[in-house]
């Protein structure tokens, strides 16, 4: 079974205060929450996805020593070919600068390698060159380029002029017991050991939820949904919907309903059925945490925001917590943090059973008849 690594999802959700749904699904929507939470141990699961290889396990190392890479930054020296340089480049038309194809003032990153710069021999003039020099020269929009942004100089002779300011050398970390415990004491991972077993003990995590996931969910029927949580996961739903449409196609949500020939009442409610799966996940993570009896102590809730703190770049769990002041609030934290702990009942306790082979086509052929 093709795998992914994916770091374990937070159960929290965004959220934000806007407007309550419509009341189109009052008898559903109710005040209080009921759920009927079905089996949730026992799950089955394939053995390609709970047995993590070693392979798998040294792509995920590879993975975090590349995601910790650091550029060094050579001011001397000569250019050869696959070095990344920065450089800044100005493009000129019969005397005339363009700006679409010349580079920012501060300059732009460059790879010296074939086929990484949309025009054609440019790569090849900046190789074997002194760093701090200005090289000029010409180059030639081929007639039938079909490059969106060359088209309208098809044909044309653009001279550049280009300082290579520096050398880009990308620095990988070696794998260390020091390295490790500078950048994961957080966790208290000190080794190199106890990093394999914590991205091990992730991946296991992450692999076996996602594939018994739809079927945990399944077994679950909701039989009314909280009218408050629902509505705050709607607004989740239409303040992502409304970012994209800002971000991607520069149009207001006003603007999209009014072209869909949509009432703002029937957009929230498409989008509350989109929120239900969510919502419904996580009455079910709430349930088993309360079957289980499972709690956060305030210690362990302290403990795991600083730690969220460190990932997300901040110091402190009170930075954190003010950077999504209005967005997030303890109860998702607490959510989040609970979430983690039922995933690992869940994950703990699945049924491991042999993987199910494809049917060739010949096989399918022969059932069909």
């Amino acid at each position: 079974m093709k795998k992914k690594l994916l770091a374990l999802a937070l159960g929290a959700c965004m959220t934000v205060s806007l407007a309550a749904c419509g009341d189109s699904d009052k008898d559903a929507d109710k005040t209080s929450a009921d759920l009927t939470l079905g089996q949730y141990k026992g799950l089955e699961v394939s053995e390609s996805t709970a047995d993590i290889s070693d392979e798998e396990l040294e792509e995920a190392v590879n993975k975090v020593l590349t995601a910790s890479q650091t550029d060094e930054y050579v001011e001397e020296g000569t250019t050869a070919k696959d070095n990344k340089i920065t450089a800044v480049y100005t493009a000129t038309l019969d005397g005339e600068s363009v700006s679409a194809l010349s580079s920012a003032s501060s300059g732009s990153t460059v790879t010296l390698s074939d086929g990484s710069f949309a025009i054609e021999g440019f790569v090849d003039k900046l190789i074997g060159q002194q760093v701090g020099s200005t090289v000029e020269f010409d180059v030639t929009i081929p007639e039938d380029t079909t490059t969106s942004s060359l088209t309208s100089y098809a044909g044309k002779t653009i001279h550049y002029s280009v300082e290579i300011k520096n050398i880009v050398n990308t620095i990988t970390p070696d794998l260390t017991d020091e390295w490790v415990a500078e950048e994961y004491g957080y966790l208290n991972i000190t080794t190199v050991d106890g990093l394999k077993e914590y991205l091990r003990r992730q991946m296991y995590l992450s692999y076996v939820y996602d594939e018994v996931k739809d079927t945990l969910m399944d077994n679950s029927t909701v039989n009314s949904y909280d009218s408050d949580m629902l509505s705050k996961y709607t607004d989740i739903a239409v303040t992502q919907f409304e970012s994209t449409l800002s971000s991607y196609y520069g149009i207001t949500l006003d603007a999209y309903l009014q072209a869909m020939e949509k009432t703002e009442e029937e957009f929230r409610n498409e989008k509350a059925e989109e929120a239900k799966p969510d919502l419904k996940e996580r009455m079910v993570i709430e349930k088993i945490a309360e079957t289980e009896g499972i709690t956060l102590s305030d210690e362990e809730f302290n403990t795991r925001m600083q730690q969220y703190a460190v990932e997300y770049g901040l110091k402190t769990a009170d930075e954190l917590k003010e950077y999504y002041k209005g967005v997030w609030d303890d109860s998702d934290w607490k959510y989040s943090i609970l979430a983690e702990k039922v995933q690992e009942v869940v994950c703990d306790n699945v049924t491991t059973v042999a993987d199910k082979e494809e049917e060739t086509t010949t096989e399918a052929a022969t059932a069909e008849k």
